[in-house]
């Protein structure tokens, strides 16, 4: 396989997760809706808010994140074209930097998860109650892509890793022929 095969199977993956998310915001915002309309405790009315910005703000965001997504597929297919072993090597370069970010995004998201939890126990108030809900949903969302979205990135990383340091033996390997038969 090719850096490029590797690339567009990583962006693909991430393309569907991308769609899953804008479907679970979009489903969130439809509950939000469904509350609004039908909902008649204080703790439906409540939750009203909470769902129609958190999945409001997934949706959004997973939507930004697909289009660049698309519009990266051409940008990687020209690069690739171009110098597909300097392709290769911008691609680790770029998936370390961004896999640099996991740790704090995980923290991130459990922090959400605590912090939820901790509104929705301690507090009475069924707004309060609502936005530690809301808070546990993001957090949730947040370590569940990631999660996904870490053992992707890995993987390429790693397979980007075996290609560039086979085209390099191979490249060593074909020198030290071409200096044998300079010697005959």
């Amino acid at each position: 396989m090719t850096a490029l095969d590797h690339t567009m199977r990583w962006i693909h993956g991430e393309m569907v997760e991308g769609g899953v998310a804008i479907a679970f915001g979009l489903l969130l915002v439809l509950c939000g809706g469904l509350l609004w309309k039908f909902g008649e405790s204080s703790a439906a009315r409540a939750m009203v808010v909470p769902l129609l910005l958190v999945g409001g703000a997934i949706a959004v965001l997973c939507t930004v994140m697909e289009v660049n997504n698309v519009l990266r597929v051409e940008a990687f297919r020209q690069a690739h074209a171009l110098d597909s072993s300097a392709f290769a090597e911008q691609e680790i370069e770029r998936v370390q930097g961004f896999m640099g970010w996991y740790p704090y995004t995980f923290a991130g998201g459990a922090l959400l998860v605590v912090g939820g939890l901790a509104v929705f126990l301690m507090r009475g108030a069924p707004t309060a109650k609502a936005v530690g809900l809301a808070m546990i949903v993001l957090g949730a969302t947040a370590l569940h892509f990631d999660f996904f979205s870490k053992a992707r990135a890995t993987r390429y990383l790693e397979e980007l890793t075996v290609l560039v340091r086979g085209e390099a033996r191979a490249d060593a390997a074909e020198a030290m022929d071409g200096l044998g038969a300079d010697q005959h």
